[in-house]
């Protein structure tokens, strides 16, 4: 009984937080760029529902890209110059998830720290949508999972990219 009591609890307080969340996100308007490395019908098609997702939850402005790379590890932005204001957060879906030789879709924010906390909450919810629209075939990395991202988010900072 007192289990049950405490997990129905904890169940109301993370729906409470991810509720105020959610709210402070829908509030600010996050600005986020998606990145389509992908080749294959299947892979486009699962990057739409990613950008769909966000645009259907609100909070988000979201702008979507081709990018036509030679490896997953490629620069998807080398060589091209934004259009507009720069983006809080960049996602980048690789090329690899067609074929199964990448299994992670990189968000690129400016550092964690500096990021307002609404900007911090919207990577809480994409990673979520993530999870939803590759159905675990693809796992979000940020800046602090991998070094690349490090020198990405500093690039695209200096190109005008990133806030």
């Amino acid at each position: 009984m007192k289990g049950s009591a405490f997990a129905s609890t904890l169940a109301f307080v993370i729906a409470i937080v991810v509720a105020v969340s959610s709210l402070a996100v829908a509030q600010a308007g996050v600005r986020v760029l998606v990145v389509d490395e992908t080749k294959t019908l299947a892979s486009t098609m699962r990057v739409a529902g990613l950008v769909g997702m966000l645009k259907g939850m609100g909070p988000f402005e979201v702008a979507y890209r081709l990018a036509d790379v030679e490896s997953s590890w490629d620069d998807p932005l080398a060589g091209v110059k934004p259009d507009g204001a720069p983006y809080d957060l960049i996602i980048v879906v690789p090329r690899g998830i067609d074929d199964g030789s990448a299994d992670w879709i990189w968000i690129v924010s400016n550092g964690l720290l500096s990021l307002p906390p609404v900007v911090r909450s919207g990577i809480d919810l994409i990673d979520g949508v993530i999870g939803r629209v590759f159905g675990g075939g693809a796992r979000p990395v940020g800046l602090y999972d991998d070094f690349l991202l490090s020198f990405l988010s500093a690039l695209y900072v200096n190109e005008g990219w990133l806030r």
